[in-house]
């Protein structure tokens, strides 16, 4: 194709109109491939934030359900070890009194267990149970020992889970729920005497004949116990007891629809469906279909015969995609999804975004796309027509003015051929200031390189002390608890586990020092001990501060006794120094020591919670001391906890 052009038009103009459509031919061309490109993109980006989501809600679920299993193992173990030891001559009476009579039948606990009160083993509060049946002196031994494994237990786990109980297959329940707004009244007071929940769905899954492998279980969505109103609904988790070979009670958590998926956790992706489904095919939550304060049956839960278009869709989906790993479009929902299998429920979690949603935001990207290059175009015409004028359009008139007049002087004067015009002409000093400006720019150029070098290693010592103050602790210069977090996970995922041992370390009492001395006491109190602690260390041990008055090393060690080696060299040398708070006031500071192998355990969180619970256990046994997991063997002290007036109960501080 030939553009032609009047003659009588500048060539300035024709040039500007050429330079004007080849250069608008090529906007077009290439905004046509890239709006397709931009479409593929924000689409992907789109199902990328769908599946970071999907991840993130994932793996909060994942985390709380492991708590919760690690927390059922904690009390079942603890349980069987008090067992163990047999019954108490006591227990009558203990029953009688913490347990009395009702008068519709079977026993009610006291007020003071709920209430809050000094019992036989301990201050008790927020426990609520039903006894249906007379115990016997083994079932007598099981009430009262479950009901301090509840208590203790249970407040290790505030407020992540806020209910823990054990129930027996003969209709017993002892639950530890402080935070419940009905004062667990239905259990304590209101509950008839032959109340029987063995048909109930979270008794029949803690059975050995549907639970034979004993392993933690959850409920699908179903009405709570007391509530017959039918607008309560929960699901929980049952971790079941055996003893001698005997089904002797279950460990149970209770969650809220409510709970399950809070407001916070929802909030990073507007226009999203999280839907939770139970592996056997029952809907857990959906917010189009399940509602807390709703009334509705069981039965219209379950996905395998509801007649809902779309909850049909969504099951027969999810059964094509049995191994819980999805990203993409599905045609049969209208919908992109994300879904994940979470592993203890045996639940699906998927994020669902409508396609209208993720097709209007890659609209919106190509729209502003086309919108910008069109305004690009305009202003390359622009430019082009002022560029080209100002560049050749006036020079080349201001040239052919000079060249006309020149022409008719040299017709009107009379000049020899012979002489010549001296000095420089245009093409000379255009060349003579080009050089002098290249001497100039190569000056210039040396002194900008100069000045950038040195600019770029000021950027550089910046990046530097950035990423120090990154991962370190501000207060005590130890790596933080991001840093140490992202160095454990790299060494459980490149070392031998079983050679890995995880010790959370807490300073004895440290509260006492912040309120008898002030916090700037504290501080340097938390400095030194960090110091010393690492001092104590080896080199290839990781140290950090998790938060507070906590700490954290990951060691390697050739087995349990050189690990405990290891925390009696941190718990007797932080002891045996005499440590100053203000002039002439000083004593010694303690710390206690919880220990856990990372065998079997693929995560951070995993090894942390199996540590936290030693520590626990060390806190409870009197402080100054570690704790090695499962085996409960203290360390030997050979130094004294801080001297303070002011009593304390072991599991605080």
């Amino acid at each position: 194709m030939k553009l032609s052009l009047p003659r009588t038009m500048s060539v300035a103009t024709k040039a500007a109109i050429t330079l004007s459509i080849v250069v608008g031919l090529l906007f077009l061309v290439s905004g046509m491939a890239a709006y397709f490109d931009i479409r593929r993109q924000a689409l992907s980006e789109a199902l990328v934030r769908l599946d970071s989501q999907n991840r993130q809600v994932a793996e909060l679920q994942e985390g709380r359900f492991t708590r919760l299993r690690a927390a059922h193992e904690h009390a079942k173990q603890l349980l069987l070890a008090e067992l163990a030891q047999g019954a108490n001559p006591d227990d009558a009476r203990n029953l009688d009194t913490l347990f009395p009579r009702d008068h519709r039948g079977g026993r009610r606990s006291a007020d003071l267990l709920f209430d809050g009160g000094q019992t036989p083993f301990g201050y008790v509060r927020g426990v609520g149970a039903y006894i249906r049946e007379e115990p016997d002196a083994r079932q007598r031994a099981l009430i009262l020992r479950a009901t301090r494994v509840a208590h203790a237990v249970g407040e290790g786990i505030r407020p992540d889970l806020k209910s823990l109980y054990f129930f027996t297959p003969g209709n017993t329940l002892i639950m530890f729920a402080p935070d419940r707004a009905d004062r667990l009244g239905f259990y304590r007071k209101k509950a008839p005497g032959n109340l029987d929940f063995q048909q109930e769905t979270f008794a029949k899954i803690s059975t050995p004949e549907l639970n034979p492998s004993r392993s933690t279980r959850c409920t699908p969505l179903v009405h709570i116990l007391y509530d017959k109103s039918g607008k309560t609904w929960t699901t929980g988790c049952m971790t079941p007891v055996d003893w001698n070979g005997r089904h002797i009670g279950t460990w149970g958590t209770s969650l809220l629809l409510d709970d399950l998926l809070s407001a916070d956790e929802l909030q990073a992706l507007p226009s999203t469906d999280t839907v939770l489904v139970s592996g056997e095919g029952m809907l857990i939550r959906h917010p189009r279909y399940t509602h807390q304060s709703k009334a509705a049956p069981e039965q219209l839960l379950d996905l395998r015969s509801t007649r809902n278009p779309e909850l049909q869709a969504l099951w027969q989906f999810i059964r094509s995609n049995a191994s819980g790993s999805f990203l993409g479009h599905v045609p049969q929902l209208g919908a992109h999804v994300s879904m994940r299998r979470i592993g203890t429920p045996g639940w699906y979690i998927l994020t669902i975004q409508n396609d209208a949603v993720i097709q209007s935001g890659a609209v919106r990207a190509v729209a502003r796309v086309a919108i910008t290059a069109i305004l690009c175009v305009l202003l390359q015409v622009v430019a082009i027509s002022l560029l080209i004028r100002r560049y050749v359009g006036k020079p080349l008139a201001q040239l052919t003015d000079r060249t006309r007049a020149l022409s008719q002087r040299f017709q009107t004067m009379a000049v020899p051929s012979s002489r010549t015009k001296t000095g420089r002409d245009e093409v000379e000093q255009l060349a003579h200031d080009f050089d002098d400006m290249a001497d100039k720019l190569t000056g210039a150029h040396r002194d900008l390189e100069q000045q950038v070098a040195q600019r770029t290693d000021q950027l550089h010592r910046a990046n530097l002390e950035l990423s120090r103050l990154a991962d370190c602790d501000t207060l005590t210069g130890v790596p933080n608890r991001r840093r140490i977090v992202q160095d454990v996970e790299q060494r459980l995922m490149l070392h031998n586990p079983r050679r890995l041992y995880m010790l959370v370390i807490d300073i004895d009492h440290f509260k006492r020092v912040n309120d008898s001395y002030g916090h700037l006491v504290g501080d340097r109190l938390l400095t030194d001990i960090a110091h010393d602690a690492r001092a104590l260390l080896r080199d290839n041990d990781l140290f950090g501060r998790i938060g507070g008055e906590e700490f954290m090393a990951l060691i390697e060690a050739s087995g349990p006794d050189e690990a405990t080696i290891v925390a009696e060299r941190l718990r007797s040398g932080i002891a045996r120094k005499n440590r100053t708070f203000v002039e002439g006031t000083g004593g010694e500071v303690t710390i206690s020591i919880g220990i856990a192998n990372a065998d079997n355990r693929s995560s951070f969180a995993e090894l942390y919670a199996a540590a936290d619970a030693a520590l626990y256990e060390a806190k409870h046994q009197g402080r100054n001391r570690w704790v090695l997991e499962e085996a409960c063997r203290p360390g030997q002290i050979s130094g004294t906890s801080v001297d303070m007036d002011i009593g304390s109960d072991p599991t605080t501080d």
